[in-house]
C-alpha cells in the first residue's frame, strides 16, 4: 500500500483554538444555520467534508436529517446560543454524526466519480487554486466519493464561500467532461472547528488513514500535506 501516516505534525503559525464548552464567548465568533448549525471563528482551522450527491444511501440520509432537525430546534429554542451543557452535547453529537458519516462514505456508495484520476485532478487543482490568497491549505484527501480538507480561511474569506467555489468549479468541469447537467455535490458541507493541538493531530492522521481504512489502491485516491506535516 502506498499510504503513510505522518509522524511529525506541527500546528500552523498563529493557531487559534476553540473551546465549545466554554461559557465565555470568544471574540469574532459567529454561527449560522442551514440544515445544520455551523460555527465560525476568525483565524481558526477547519476540517471540512464535502461529498458527491449519490454517496450516501437514502435511508441513512433520512436518519441524519431527523437528528439534525432535532438539534436545529434546540438552536432555535435558545436563539442560536446553546447553554454550556447543551453545547457539550452538541459537540458529542457532531463527533458521533461525523463518525457515522465517515463510515458510510468509506463504503464507497454511488458512482464514485473521483476514482477517475482525471476527475480527481480537477478537485486537487480547485483545492490549491486559492492557496495563500483566500485560504491556507494544510492537508486533504480526495476519496472516490468525498473530500476531507483541513484548511484555514484567510482574512475576510469564509469557509462556506471557499467550499462553494470548490464545488462550483469542479462540478462545471466534471459534468462537462461527462456531458451531464445537474448537481454533482451534496449541497451542504459538514465542517468542524479544530479545537486544539490534539484535535489537529487527530484530523491530520484521519486524513492520512482514510484510504487505508477504505482499502484503496494508490490509483483510487489522493492525499496531500503541507510542508509542516511529514
Amino acid at each position: 500500500m502506498p499510504w503513510t501516516v505522518p509522524s511529525h505534525i506541527t500546528l500552523p503559525r498563529d493557531f487559534v483554538g476553540f473551546d465549545p464548552t466554554s461559557s465565555i464567548p470568544q471574540e469574532e465568533f459567529s454561527e449560522y444555520t442551514r440544515h445544520l448549525p455551523h460555527w465560525r471563528l476568525s483565524g481558526a482551522c477547519y476540517l471540512v467534508t464535502f461529498r458527491l450527491a449519490d454517496s450516501i444511501p437514502k435511508t441513512v440520509l433520512e436518519e441524519l436529517s431527523r437528528e439534525a432537525e432535532r438539534w436545529k430546534r434546540e438552536f432555535d429554542r435558545h436563539a442560536g446560543k446553546l447553554p454550556a451543557d447543551l453545547a457539550a452535547a452538541w459537540h458529542e453529537f457532531e463527533c458521533a454524526r461525523l463518525r457515522k458519516l465517515e463510515a458510510v462514505l468509506d463504503e464507497c456508495h454511488g458512482e464514485c466519480l473521483l476514482r477517475d484520476r482525471v476527475h480527481r485532478r480537477v478537485v486537487i487543482e480547485a483545492l490549491h487554486h486559492f492557496e495563500g490568497d483566500r485560504c491556507e491549505m494544510l492537508a486533504y484527501v480526495v476519496m472516490p466519493n468525498h473530500v476531507h480538507a483541513l484548511c484555514r480561511p484567510l482574512r475576510e474569506h469564509r469557509l462556506e464561500e471557499l467550499c462553494g467555489s470548490w464545488k462550483w468549479f469542479t462540478s462545471q468541469r466534471i459534468q462537462r467532461r461527462l456531458d451531464r447537467t445537474g448537481a454533482l455535490w451534496q449541497d451542504e458541507s459538514f465542517d468542524r472547528i479544530i479545537r486544539d493541538e490534539a484535535h489537529y493531530v487527530t484530523a491530520v492522521r484521519y486524513i492520512a488513514k482514510n484510504p487505508i481504512h477504505a482499502k484503496l489502491g494508490e490509483n483510487e485516491a489522493a492525499v496531500w500535506f503541507c510542508d509542516a506535516i511529514t
